[in-house]
């Protein structure tokens, strides 16, 4: 049995057409947890509706405070899920029909690789669309130039390479999941750190699911270089977005450092010097360490920037 762990608020436009792309699923084995964030418009009513509908596939948390952030919302989510295999969906995309069933055979395939023991994240591609599901990029990660291959924790201290809505845990997160950070710049970067810290990372390369742009989204799918040229014309929010990152970095090791291997604190404590680094200094350890970004472009930039 699969659990989709559904963040909601304020959803009401798109909410009844995301449930039915997952009820609708191939692979059917699932189940839904839906934790609504005190939802002010009709999201509670429309879940109600469902789970009178499904009462054998889906439940609502129920929330006497809102968690403040999508990120502390999903990681309630985790926290209720308590184990098993979990996937993560956000409440306005559209799930392409076999997105259960194409990635819970990838997590067998990796478990049979792995073992049953090792934390496994698996994650995929998924397609840009408007409002009105007209596709604008048939593939968010060529579009970003997104470098999923790179599955270093170098890495992930520096760039996320993954979309939360195309998650897939194994059991084996669960006592990774236990602890939310005090700093997290968004829950799918945190898993990533999980990942490529402890266990491992793969990607399905093909798009599992229509993520639909519009101007109410967490986060919009913007161009490689039209996210540099923003950071570029933003000199101070570009420092806070870094500031934030080693913050970020810095609850993982509060967190975890008495979990993590030798060779991963000496790699997090370089990062962390980073920024009362001389400029030549930041340079040859971003080369040293591999703290790059997903194309050289953006690693210069990080050169200069941090």
């Amino acid at each position: 049995m699969i659990t989709v762990l559904l963040a909601s608020y304020n959803g009401e436009a798109y909410l009844r057409q995301q449930l039915d792309s997952i009820l609708n699923q191939t692979f059917q084995e699932l189940s839904i947890v839906i934790s609504d964030d005190q939802s002010f418009d009709g999201t509670p009513s429309i879940i109600k509706e469902y789970r009178e509908r499904y009462p054998q596939k889906i439940r609502c948390l129920v929330n006497q405070t809102p968690s403040g952030s999508a990120q502390n919302n999903f990681f309630r989510l985790l926290r209720e899920a308590g184990g098993g295999y979990v996937m993560l969906c956000d409440q306005d995309d559209i799930w392409l029909p076999d997105k259960v069933e194409v990635t819970w055979k990838e997590m067998k395939r990796q478990e049979k690789q792995w073992g049953l023991d090792t934390p496994i994240l698996i994650h995929g591609d998924l397609s840009v669309t408007d409002e009105n599901e007209r596709i604008l990029h048939k593939s968010m990660v060529k579009f970003q130039k997104i470098g999923v291959r790179n599955n270093r924790f170098s890495h992930y201290l520096m760039e996320n390479n993954i979309t939360g809505s195309t998650v897939m845990l194994n059991p084996a997160f669960a006592p990774f999941l236990a602890l939310s950070p005090k700093v997290c710049m968004m829950h799918d970067w945190w898993l990533g750190l999980l990942a490529s810290c402890f266990g491992t990372i793969a990607y399905i390369d093909r798009p599992l699911l229509l993520y639909r742009q519009h101007g109410n989204n967490q986060l919009g799918a913007k161009s490689g270089m039209k996210q540099l040229m923003e950071r570029l014309c933003n000199h101070q929010g570009a420092k806070e977005q870094y500031g934030r990152i080693f913050l970020q970095a810095e609850a993982f090791l509060d967190c975890f450092g008495d979990r993590m291997s030798k060779e991963h604190r000496d790699v997090l404590a370089h990062f962390l010097m980073l920024p009362e680094r001389s400029r030549i200094g930041k340079i040859v350890d971003i080369l040293t360490y591999k703290f790059y970004k997903s194309t050289l472009i953006r690693t210069f930039g990080q050169m200069l920037s941090i």
